[in-house]
């Protein structure tokens, strides 16, 4: 029996230790909301979506879940109401999923206007939850009811103080760390193309080994010339799945600008960008407008200072889908890209279509037209040239902010989120978002906007 109970005392407190643990795994997200975006980012960088502050608050919802049920807590009843108001406080900070009413029914109140206030708070119910749990004195409903209590007094008082620097309620979406993880674990992609070429090599028996070899490295260089610029619109297609409703609702809005906008409006010649790029167009700006509405708020913070808070940065990918999602890729005449330029407004009266300078001014049009500051720029190799749009994030500390924002939205390491300028603070907008379809290239700025 000695030993029976010393076994169990020593599973009780491997239990404490692992709750005591998970603690930790809420330190990316504490760092996140007192304004230090570089530190909590860390582990994502490292480890993708796995490493995201959001994705490590689960880990410690966990962790702290099994240290107060299987360690040495006494009494269930103020362990729950911790948990309960834990979970509650983190919900109106944290994009749980089927949790949305609670952020919506909490918005108005001013101590949730920020997540500071809510999110401290709640890690002080789960923790006095699991000490008051292990005390043997007292009765368990005064131990709930001082839980509740000090958390409401917590959050009053944290909400009057504002210690916090300005960060959006909801910057940080459990539900799109669990797609990002989902995909990570789960996704395979196929080529078509590469698995059509390699089926002719394949069948051609009667060829020699090094006749299949030349096949096979002519095959090679005719998809990757012929399909770099779709097979980047096709991923971008995929990532614009992920917005699967907000994208239906800009092709929509695609669809309703049809016959009142002005198809035969004149190309320009190419480079002509401050005359094509239109953000003040009102088709172009009704365009971007619907399709940027799913995620209401201001676009950047201070208005008119173009640095994007996280629903800005949700716009700016909402848009990006819209136009990848539906861009048809067609050359210029002849073979100099920069020959022909389109107007955003006859892009759009055309359906979204043109190549690759087109493209960019449409996405520059839009992205302007929502309050950002855009900018077109030329890259150049030996052999060929490309033009893309970029989008400027604000300083370095926001730029920090709206990309971890960005990376837990789209479930990609923060590290792959491919940047430009000086001081890396330009997002790419290329055919896929934050992502270069040209390497080693010789870029020059041909273009910068901003009212």
């Amino acid at each position: 029996m000695a030993d029976s109970a010393g076994q169990g005392s020593r599973g009780r407190r491997f239990w404490d230790v692992l709750g005591v643990v998970g603690w930790l795994f809420a330190l990316p997200a504490a760092l996140l909301v007192c304004g230090l975006p570089k530190a909590s980012t860390l582990f994502q960088a490292s480890f993708g979506p796995f490493g995201a502050p959001s994705s490590l608050l689960l880990v410690f919802l966990v962790l702290t879940l099994l240290g107060m049920l299987f360690g040495s807590a006494g009494r269930a009843f103020p362990v729950l109401v911790g948990l309960v108001l834990g979970l509650g406080c983190f919900a109106t900070v944290f994009d749980f999923p089927g949790l949305g009413f609670v952020r919506a029914a909490v918005a108005r109140f001013p101590g949730f206007s920020e997540p500071g206030p809510a999110f401290f708070s709640g890690l002080l119910a789960i923790a006095l939850g699991s000490i008051l749990g292990r005390s043997s004195t007292g009765k368990s409903l005064k131990r709930a009811a001082l839980i509740f209590l000090a958390t409401l007094s917590c959050l009053i008082a944290l909400a009057w103080a504002k210690p916090f620097p300005k960060l959006e309620v909801g910057a940080l979406s459990i539900e799109d760390a669990l797609a990002g993880i989902s995909k990570t674990l789960g996704y395979e992609y196929h080529n078509p193309e590469v698995e059509k070429a390699l089926k002719v090599v394949v069948e051609a028996r009667d060829k020699t080994v090094a006749e299949k070899e030349k096949l096979i490295a002519e095959l090679t260089a005719r998809v990757q010339k012929a399909g770099e610029d779709e097979a980047s619109l096709r991923a971008a297609a995929e990532d614009a799945k992920r917005l699967a409703g907000e994208l239906e609702a800009a092709k929509a809005a695609l669809a309703s600008l049809k016959g009142k906008l002005d198809k035969d409006q004149p190309q320009l010649k190419g480079g002509s960008y401050a005359e094509a790029v239109q953000p003040f167009d009102p088709g172009v700006r009704d365009f971007a407008v619907k399709a940027a509405s799913s995620s209401p708020g201001a676009f950047d913070r201070p208005q008119g200072s173009f640095s994007p808070t996280v629903e800005g940065i949700r716009q700016v990918a909402l848009v990006h889908a819209a136009i990848s999602g539906s861009w048809k890729y067609v050359s210029d005449p002849g073979v100099d890209w920069g020959d022909y330029l389109s107007p955003a407004r006859r892009s759009l009266a055309l359906g979204l279509a043109g190549d690759c300078d087109d493209f960019a001014v449409m996405m520059a049009s839009c992205e302007e037209a929502i309050g950002g500051k855009a900018r077109i720029v030329h890259g150049y190799t030996s052999k060929e040239g490309h033009a893309w749009a970029e989008l400027w994030l604000g300083d370095s500390r926001n730029a920090a902010l709206v990309l971890n924002a960005l990376s837990t939205m789209s479930g990609r390491p923060v590290s792959s989120i491919a940047v430009d300028g000086a001081e890396r603070d330009w997002l790419v907008l290329d055919w896929r978002l934050g992502e270069f379809s040209m390497s080693g290239a010789r870029t020059e700025v041909r273009w910068t906007g901003g009212r």
